[in-house]
Order: C-alpha cells, then sequence, then structure tokens
C-alpha cells in the first residue's frame, strides 16, 4: 500500500500540467509576499542565507574506496540547476528526490496547452555522511532508477568525510540571530535543504524544508506549490534575469563593497589617481566573455579612451582557471592597460553577487556608481553612459559621494 501512496506522491506534482487538480497539499501560517523592488519580482517565500547570491564552493565528491572524484563546477554543463540535500533512510526524501527528477524530465519538454515552459536545468542530489543513510544509499539510488524510473535525471551522490559537501555549504556564521537579534551562530545543513542556483554556480535561492509537492499560502486566499516557485527561479535564470540582479542594486549600489587584493594587487591602489575605475567579471573558458567576446570589446574600449581604469576579473572555476595564461596574455599582447586578474575561490564575484559580464563602474574611494547587468559593450549608448559617470558622477549617489 505505501508504494501506491509513495509513486502517486511522485506524479501528483505534474497532474496540473495535464489539466488535473494538483494533490492535496501542507499549508503553512500564511507568509506575505515581499513588495517587488524595480524590474525584477522577489520571490516569496523568502529564506535568507549567508551565501546569498554568492558563488557555491568547488565541491568535490572523493570515493575514499579508488579516490575517483566527482567535480561539481567541471559538471553543471553551464545549466540553471537543483541541490538537494538528503538521508536515504528517510523516505520523504526518497520521494522528494524523485518529484525533482520527474519535474526535470518534464520541463526538459515543450508541453502546449500547460502552463509549464520548457527549461533544461539538472538535479544534484546529496546523501548525508552519517551511517543510517550511507547504508540506505544504495537502496535509495535503486529505487529512484527502478521504481520512480528517474535514474538519468538525477545526480546522486554520497558524502563522506574527504567530501564534505553538507558542511561546504554551511560554513557560515550568523551574525543578529536568537530570540533578541543579539546572538550569533553557525548556518548548519539540514534535509530537505534545496538550493536553486543559476548556470554558473550562483545561488538564487535557499529553501529549506524544500518538500516539493507541498503548498505555502501567498496570501489568505491563495496557494502556492513549491515546484511552482523552483520552476519560476529555473525559468528566470535561464534568462539570466534573476533576484541577484535586484539584490546587487540594493546591497551594492552607491555602496562600497569594501577592500581586496588579487595576485598580491589590491583593488584600492589600483584605482589611485583616477576618478573612475571600471571593473568587470569575465569566464575565460567561454567565448562569449574571453578574447573572442566581451573581454575583446572591454580592451577595445580602452585603447579608444584611456581616462578610466580598467579591471577585469576572472572566475576561477576550473574550466576558466586553466585558460587563465592565454587570457592573460591576450591583454599583454594587445598592448593594453586593462588589468587581468584571477580571482581565488570566486571571493571578488561573491562580493559583487557577479555573473560573467556584469560591469561596475567605480569611483575613487571604492564606491559603486554604476552597475550594468551583461554589459553589451558595443552599444554606443553603454559607451556614452560610462563617459556620463566619468564626467559627472551619478546623480542617484550624490548624497553618498559628498559624505
Amino acid at each position: 500500500m505505501w508504494l501506491l501512496i509513495a509513486t502517486a506522491a511522485v506524479f501528483s506534482v505534474t497532474q496540473a500540467q495535464e489539466g488535473g487538480k494538483p494533490a492535496p497539499t501542507t499549508e503553512s501560517p500564511v507568509t506575505p509576499t515581499p513588495f517587488s523592488v524595480g524590474d525584477f519580482f522577489r520571490p516569496y517565500f523568502w529564506e535568507e542565507h549567508p551565501n546569498l547570491c554568492g558563488r557555491l564552493p568547488e565541491i568535490k565528491v572523493t570515493d575514499p574506496k579508488n579516490l575517483d572524484s566527482w567535480e561539481y563546477y567541471k559538471n553543471i554543463n553551464d545549466k540553471p540547476h537543483i541541490l538537494y540535500l538528503t538521508e536515504a533512510q528517510c523516505g520523504t526524501c526518497q520521494t522528494n528526490a524523485a518529484i525533482a527528477g520527474q519535474l526535470n524530465k518534464v520541463w526538459s519538454e515543450s508541453r502546449p496547452g500547460t502552463d509549464d515552459k520548457s527549461v533544461d536545468i539538472d538535479v544534484y542530489v546529496f546523501n548525508r555522511d552519517s551511517v543510517a543513510s550511507a547504508r540506505k544509499f544504495n537502496m535509495m539510488r535503486n529505487r529512484l532508477d527502478r521504481r520512480f524510473h528517474v535514474g538519468q535525471w538525477v545526480s546522486l551522490h554520497q558524502d563522506n568525510d574527504q567530501s564534505g559537501v553538507w558542511n561546504s555549504l554551511s560554513d557560515y556564521w550568523v551574525d543578529n540571530t536568537g530570540p533578541y537579534k543579539n546572538e550569533t551562530s553557525r548556518f548548519r545543513s539540514k534535509k530537505n535543504d534545496m538550493y536553486l542556483v543559476d548556470q554558473w554556480g550562483r545561488m538564487v535561492r535557499f529553501l529549506r524544508d524544500a518538500i516539493l509537492n507541498r503548498a505555502r499560502k501567498d496570501s489568505a486566499e491563495t496557494l502556492l506549490l513549491w515546484r511552482d516557485v523552483v520552476h519560476e527561479v529555473m525559468f528566470a535564470a535561464r534568462d539570466r534575469r534573476t533576484v541577484c540582479d535586484e539584490l546587487q542594486r540594493e546591497q551594492l549600489y552607491c555602496q562600497i563593497p569594501g577592500q581586496w587584493e588579487l595576485d598580491g594587487v589590491s583593488f584600492q591602489s589600483l584605482r589611485r589617481g583616477k576618478f573612475l575605475s571600471i571593473l568587470v567579471f569575465v569566464r575565460a573558458d567561454i567565448a562569449e566573455f574571453n578574447e573572442e567576446g566581451f573581454l575583446r570589446d572591454l580592451i577595445d574600449l580602452s585603447l579608444r579612451w584611456k581616462a578610466p581604469r580598467y579591471v577585469v576579473v576572472v572566475d576561477s572555476v576550473p574550466q576558466s582557471r586553466q585558460r587563465f595564461g592565454a587570457t592573460k596574455m591576450y591583454g599583454q599582447n594587445r598592448n593594453s592597460d586593462v588589468r587581468i586578474l584571477q580571482d581565488t575561490d570566486n571571493m571578488v564575484t561573491s562580493k559583487y553577487l557577479a555573473a560573467p559580464g556584469d560591469l561596475f563602474a567605480v569611483d575613487s574611494a571604492g564606491r559603486v556608481v554604476g552597475l550594468i547587468d551583461r554589459a553589451n559593450l558595443r552599444d554606443p549608448n553603454v559607451e556614452k553612459q560610462l563617459r556620463g559617470w566619468y564626467l559627472n558622477w551619478n546623480p542617484d549617489c550624490e548624497t553618498f559621494l559628498n559624505l
């Protein structure tokens, strides 16, 4: 009997796509939907995470028997994806992983007559490093493959002491916690934690207790399914328009993100003597952003307009690191003054909540006076805007500039 119930739970979550009614769901107390800010809608069911919109660490799952490793950044294939933390002995967790795999399968195909839009994603599931969970790992893998038939849609991995995936994802301290908001506590991973991640490895949403066939109150009258939350975020990530673009403006616009240095060179020293510095982020292994695209356009701009300081931060994912030397050599061969630096553990990239192609205009004090997401440097209006920030500053930041 429980087998039939579990199987029904996996596929009931997709009934709405076929025109049927969704299965009964668990309701929680009313969670008000935050207000919309700018062009990007603040996701409902907002859950804070210390690394929200930062890059995930370089996760590596190592098999202790043969030391073979599965590396996260080498397998995400530049696609939006889900990271799900599970305990294999938990029946709800098994079913939830199966639902994620079924949704991955459904969303990968265009479905005329439904509300779902096609989006190609991946699902990565990490089983907890505990005796009870490890003992049931093979059972969970077999059930995903043979019972729920989603084995090829879910990438299942066993965490261990050498890998430390759960610990890596929770290696943060949270301030202003506790009943009186005056404590500092460790952020800890829990089963059913779900990370919604864009194609660059930037965490754009965090869901705690993310049971995909449950719903939450969006208002006193309406319910929204968790699976709809996930679908909206994955679709937005595919189109490179996520809540991180909104948070960049909230947290960085007209602010000083803090001092940093790479390759022994501080950003403060690079800005010295310049009214404006243009800071950009690139992936050296992707033609759209390296010497065949964005970086080439930036160097062209630097050769015809030498007034600002130009600084390029190269993403530190393994594929990008491997091409850093060639990228730096290209800049030298062009005889440009563009400074190309290699990020470390995506420290600077996370500080600016940045994706490849993001551009920040920074004044001499380190304030972000301008921000362009996925800048097109071939657009004459972009160059005009940059020159305007150099000559006239940014009126939005005038109050901050006079401090």
